[in-house]
């Protein structure tokens, strides 16, 4: 009897291996097609075993990180054998008919859907990059993928014909690749510099001159991960971070970057200032826990919930930085002032989460409002925790637990882990995320390590719509006449250059200096405008005017802000014009008789007070409006003036 059971369930256990069997392997070959050494584009080759019931699918790329259409990089898809194939009812879709449980083996080619090389104007360049020496794929852009095939299933990358002198790197090397996987990877080849640091298994793909040498960039990367890995516990894995370099107008810096699952894909111009490419690499290399490990984003409705996911990746970003000795204390307080500068400042301050989500991927100042809300949240709950002697640390590593066991997103799973772990959130979710309501730091938030002071700042604005003009191909558009920039001479139409100096989004500056053209044409003339103060903005803005006809575009600039210009502006240009006449041609006579005499005794104090006033006022219509001759006036008057003034003292000694 004993031996019958025992049969039975060795059967019993046979057929349970035999269900639980593996799904069959995805297999993806690459192959790079040039054309006399020059790279046209990327040839994919993927095989894969049909449906049992003759009929599978196809998905092309579509929409990620705010890029659309993505199916148009795919070119000459076809079916090598296995089946036919036809269109699907959306364009990212193909059907396929064929043998029940065939090995169908498609072939399709990834080419460059857009002009030129990455720019920084473009942001950072999700699409397919295919160059003469090189290319950067993302797996959200360039995969083509059976529609019916389990996330679990097995999937291998092999690459094929790669030229000698080429160089290759990819996360979809590492072991134990699933479908699930592949989307949220990255490709590169061709002329990177490829290198490797053993202790923390980390590799970097770079290519490019930079400000910085390659093995400081990989030490820092390497710092910044194995803390990431210490904080969760988790063993050293393989890593990648690629680094693209970008293009842009003189002046233009641009520092950004996507996570991955095991790699991150970075964007920059050659002059991104280290500290933001650091804080970056942190930002983007603790993405591979946050959210994914504490229970992931729902598809339908994701950015709603970007307040956790890039809110509590932004909190840990600045913690880990100062934990790992990457940044001092001082570095970790400018960051956080940035951020309530910006909080302060963005006209989205007070939006509902309602349109986070509907124009999160259109809106800049959207955009940066869900990562603010998330940290400072984070801060707040962090201080309620220490005061109990637990710390917010405790609440992650509950949610990476609960997620492990359940299929609850990350929203979900924080509301049940947060009160678990002695943390009242009340109604702060509804009230600062749902509702929008303003957040304030309370003055005891860093205890005993800072102390955060409230003061009110002034409003930072460009004077222009900065959207509207980078879509308009960096034509001037939407000017707001109420503002500095419009008394400078900015006009509707002119032609962004480039910043010349100040910082934007930071009002601490005294000046925001652009320069902008008129027209094409080859001679130039140059507008100044000095700082101008009020509720709203703190700008001064610098335009590089072209001539046209037979009055300059600057004249007519000048010409046009003393008609229509601020009532400030009008008001200093009158007394400026009245208190130059006096100065100029007043006081200028008696003022060289007295220096002629060394005799100051008969000039009285109104009169000295006029020239005063004549040389600042006149100096700064000078300014204002951009003329030498002007500012010259005022620096004889200046002069005229200083020099009866040593006489007088003289005289009175």
């Amino acid at each position: 009897m004993r031996s019958i059971i025992q049969a039975v369930a060795a059967i019993g256990a046979l057929f349970l291996c035999v269900g639980a069997a593996a799904p069959p392997r995805i297999d993806y070959e690459l192959t790079p097609i040039l054309e006399n050494g020059v790279l046209q584009a990327v040839q994919f080759d993927l095989t894969f075993r049909g449906e049992s019931d003759g009929q599978s699918d196809l998905r092309l790329p579509d929409s990620w990180g705010g890029q659309n259409e993505l199916w148009r990089s795919v070119e000459a898809l076809e079916v090598v054998s296995g089946g036919t194939m036809r269109d699907g009812e959306e364009p990212n879709q193909r059907l396929l008919t064929h043998r029940p449980n065939a090995r169908i083996h498609i072939r399709y080619r990834i080419i460059q859907d857009w002009e030129g090389v990455p720019r920084a104007e473009l942001g950072n360049t999700y699409r397919a990059t295919i160059q003469p020496t090189y290319f950067h794929l993302i797996g959200n852009a360039v995969l083509v993928t059976p529609g019916g095939a389990g996330l679990n299933a097995p999937v291998r990358l092999r690459v094929r014909d790669l030229p000698r002198e080429w160089t290759f790197a990819s996360d979809l090397l590492n072991p134990h690749l699933t479908l699930e996987k592949i989307w949220s990877s990255v490709i590169v080849a061709g002329d990177f510099r490829i290198l490797h640091d053993p202790n923390s298994n980390v590799q970097l793909a770079i290519r490019g001159e930079w400000s910085f040498t390659d093995q400081q960039l990989l030490t820092q990367a390497a710092d910044i991960i194995a803390g990431h890995r210490r904080f969760w516990n988790d063993r050293a894995s393989p890593y990648l971070v690629t680094v693209l370099q970008l293009a842009g107008p003189e002046g233009w810096i641009s520092v950004g970057g996507t996570g991955l699952d095991d790699a991150f894909a970075f964007f920059a111009t050659p002059n991104g200032e280290q500290n933001t490419i650091i804080r970056t690499l942190a930002h983007e290399s603790f993405h591979t826990w946050t959210p994914a490990q504490i229970g992931g984003l729902p598809q339908e409705g994701e950015p709603s919930q970007y307040w956790l996911s890039e809110g509590f990746t932004d909190f840990y970003t600045a913690r880990m930085l100062v934990r790992g000795g990457l940044w001092t204390p001082r570095q970790y307080a400018d960051d956080l002032n940035q951020a309530l500068l910006a909080y302060a400042q963005s006209p989205v301050r007070e939006a509902p989460n309602s349109r986070i989500l509907a124009d999160f991927w259109t809106d800049r100042d959207v955009q940066r409002m869900p990562y603010m809300r998330g940290r400072f949240l984070a801060m707040i709950w962090d201080a309620r925790l220490r005061r109990n002697g637990r710390r917010f640390d405790n609440v992650v590593h509950d949610m990476r637990a609960r997620a492990s066991q359940g299929a609850q997103y990350a929203q979900e799973i924080f509301v049940a882990s947060a009160p678990a772990l002695g943390l009242d959130l009340g109604s702060d979710i509804e009230r600062y995320v749902t509702n929008g309501a303003p957040i304030l730091l309370p003055e005891d938030v860093l205890a005993p390590c800072g102390r955060v002071i409230t003061r009110e700042a002034p409003n930072f604005h460009r004077g222009f719509d900065i959207q509207a003009t980078q879509a308009n191909n960096n034509i001037i558009a939407g000017v707001d006449p109420s503002l500095p920039a419009y008394a400078a001479g900015l006009r509707n139409g002119m032609v962004l250059i480039r910043r010349n100096g100040g910082e934007i989004g930071n009002s601490n500056w005294k000046s925001l200096m652009l320069s902008a053209t008129a027209t094409r044409s080859e001679r130039s003339a140059t507008c100044r405008a000095a700082m101008v103060r009020s509720r709203r903005s703190v700008l001064s803005w610098q335009g590089t005017l072209k001539a046209s006809g037979s009055r300059s575009a600057c004249a007519q600039s000048r010409d046009s802000a003393r008609k229509r210009g601020s009532m400030q502006s009008d008001f200093a240009e009158g007394l400026g014009l009245v208190a130059g006449f006096i100065g100029a041609f007043a006081f200028a006579p008696q003022a060289f008789k007295i220096i002629r005499d060394r005799d100051a005794s008969g000039v009285s104090g109104l009169t000295y007070a006029m020239v005063l006033t004549g040389a600042l006022l006149w100096g700064a219509y000078g300014v204002l409006r951009g003329a030498p001759s002007i500012m010259l006036w005022n620096a004889v008057a200046a002069g005229l003036a200083a020099t009866v003034l040593i006489l007088k003292v003289r005289k009175s000694c």
